[in-house]
């Protein structure tokens, strides 16, 4: 049989997991009534702003062309080009890359790359070496080389602005 001290114990531990337990049941309502209160919130708004914001962004993409993935040509093999500064003979190599979005520039680049390459040379050639050894000088020298690639591709395609970038994936100079 139960003595006093047991049955008090029990009495006293019993209302006590009943108040963690409703305590626990009161704080998991709040959570998920917080939690749709905040999805309310964030879902609900004006319908009628969200189908004017829609039809904007389908109007301007329906007015830009629809641009297609990257194409990267390699100009191939390497340029190489001899400096004589003072009395000591220095070179630049550079391999190159063409980036377009147009495949028939990209074959254009293809088939007239002896023409292209020919006009990188003497370009290159017409450089001074001190102006290249500079951060100032490689963007310059991008710049002029996409600028007359562009040219020989107008002239030869039609095609103008078809040319994004030309990259310079390697560049050294001895």
């Amino acid at each position: 049989m139960a003595t006093e001290k047991e049955l008090q114990l029990d009495a006293v531990e019993e209302p006590k997991s009943k108040k963690k337990l409703i305590i626990i049941i009161v704080i998991a309502v709040l959570v998920i009534a917080i939690g749709v209160a905040a999805a309310l919130f964030l879902m609900g708004g004006d319908d009628a702003a969200e189908d004017a914001e829609t039809e904007e962004a389908v109007a301007e993409e329906e007015a830009e062309p629809s641009l297609g993935p990257a194409i990267y040509i390699k100009l191939k093999p390497e340029f190489i080009v001899n400096y004589q500064v003072g009395p000591r003979q220095r070179y630049l190599q550079i391999y190159m890359e063409a980036m377009t979005r147009d495949p028939a520039i990209a074959e254009a680049l293809e088939m007239h790359s002896p023409m292209i390459r020919s006009s990188i040379i003497s370009l290159l050639s017409q450089q001074s070496y001190e102006h290249l050894r500079t951060a100032e000088g490689r963007a310059d020298v991008r710049i002029k080389l996409q600028e007359e690639i562009q040219r020989l591709l107008t002239q030869e395609t039609g095609i103008e602005g078809g040319l994004e970038q030309v990259l310079f994936t390697n560049y050294v100079m001895q």
